[in-house]
């Protein structure tokens, strides 16, 4: 057989990534349900799980080690948070990546076995079904990352009254995509924007049974990113349709530790290719800096690598006036040169999903993730928001490895 020319292997990628964008755009995710975490996956012992590729044995950067303590202590592993953190730095309680485990968290979130998580599955039977817990708010989150006693106060009543109404309201499945699309169409980005998903969403589970509690209702109203979680886990099922299709370089799997920032790409899924995070360019609290920041942190990346999020923020004039100016690129251009697909649930604009590595490599253009910041001390909490943008070196590197 003659060897392929470079013409030939060209057409060859062009037709893989082409395969693996038809998968996504015939991605369905439905969220199903509400159960334990340990009750949805094969839980790995004495183990939680954390946003972004592996942090390798090191021990995690602060906002993380402290979200790690809290989700101990609620666990019941240890009696204190002090002695929460002396077993993580003792590797007597390890931490893995969520998205290898099925699962997706944000910022400094760790998700613990008995957190409640929401089931979002594919309708059309190819993507993984992938989880995330219930959103914390605007209350003491552990998505934070902050050394404060009251986060495992809030963990208890996040999955103990909170869980039991929303579960309880949980009937026919959720179609987050046709969520999403609409959202998309009064003003959010569906990342950092979510308020009107949010507001559909918590619409769509009243109509199942009015909420006769004062305290989750007050919660939900004054919690905007509630529906983010939930579209964290729909944007990687979508994106695991795609896995597994010999030669494309569609990016299945994006996000960071506040260290180290990763991909996976569809060719060798299982593969991450990181980078050292930086931290993200954007606004900051009153009297501080990017010098205060934490370096990228979240999974929440899997948003923009579907192709919201920053990368259609031309579709949200709040989140172009809050963020615009720290795009690296017009973000319709971004969309328009790094995705690839169009998916028939969007049908409220030309949205594109689908992040192509290669053609990352090709443009130059950097893809744009729009993120909050953390306090790196991990005792402030959230202290701006920004863009993070994807340097080129990592998308070089997983293309060199991969098909050179």
């Amino acid at each position: 057989m003659a060897p392929l020319t470079s013409l030939s292997l060209a057409a060859s990628y062009a037709e893989a990534d082409r395969v693996a964008l038809d998968a996504i755009a015939a991605s369905r995710p439905m969220l199903r349900a509400l159960v334990r975490a340990r009750d949805a996956i094969q839980w790995p012992d004495r183990t939680l799980l954390h946003a972004g590729p592996p942090l390798g044995g090191d021990v995690p950067p602060a906002p993380i080690l402290h979200s790690a303590a809290h989700a101990a202590v609620y666990e019941g592993w240890t009696p204190t948070f002090d002695a929460a953190i002396d077993a993580i730095r003792a590797h007597e309680i390890l931490l893995a990546p969520a998205q290898e485990h099925n699962c997706v968290v944000p910022l400094a979130a760790v998700l613990s076995p008995g957190q409640y998580v929401q089931v979002v599955s594919d309708a059309a039977g190819r993507g993984r079904t992938i989880h995330a817990a219930l959103s914390g708010g605007s209350g003491p989150a552990i998505r934070l990352g902050i050394d404060n006693p009251r986060v495992v106060t809030h963990l208890h009543w996040v999955n103990g009254p909170l869980a039991e109404t929303i579960g309880a309201r949980l009937g026919a499945p959720i179609d987050l995509a046709a969520i999403a699309d609409a959202a998309l169409a009064l003003g959010d980005d569906c990342h950092g924007r979510t308020i009107e998903g949010t507001r559909l969403v918590v619409e769509h589970l009243a109509a199942q049974c009015a909420f006769d509690d004062d305290t989750i209702q007050r919660f939900l109203d004054t919690s905007p990113g509630f529906f983010l979680n939930a579209w964290m886990a729909a944007s990687r099922c979508m994106l695991s349709a795609a896995e597994n299709v010999n030669g494309s370089a569609i990016v299945t799997s994006m996000g960071a530790n506040g260290r180290r920032a990763g991909i996976r790409l569809a060719h060798a899924p299982a593969r991450w290719f990181t980078i050292a995070a930086s931290t993200p360019v954007g606004r900051f609290d009153s009297g501080l800096s990017a010098a205060d920041g934490l370096p990228a942190v979240g999974d929440s990346a899997v948003v923009e690598a579907l192709g919201l999020g920053a990368m259609c923020m031309h579709r949200s004039d709040a989140q172009q006036q809050s963020l615009g100016a720290f795009m690296p690129a017009p973000p319709a251009l971004l969309n328009d040169t790094l995705l690839g697909v169009a998916h028939p649930a969007f049908t409220h604009g030309t949205t594109l999903l689908g992040l192509n590595a290669r053609r990352v490599v090709a443009s130059r253009l950097q893809p744009a993730v729009a993120l909050g910041v953390l306090d790196s001390n991990g005792r402030r909490g959230r202290i701006g928001g920004g863009i993070w943008s994807a340097p080129q070196d990592l998308f070089d590197e997983a293309l060199t490895a991969l098909f050179n």
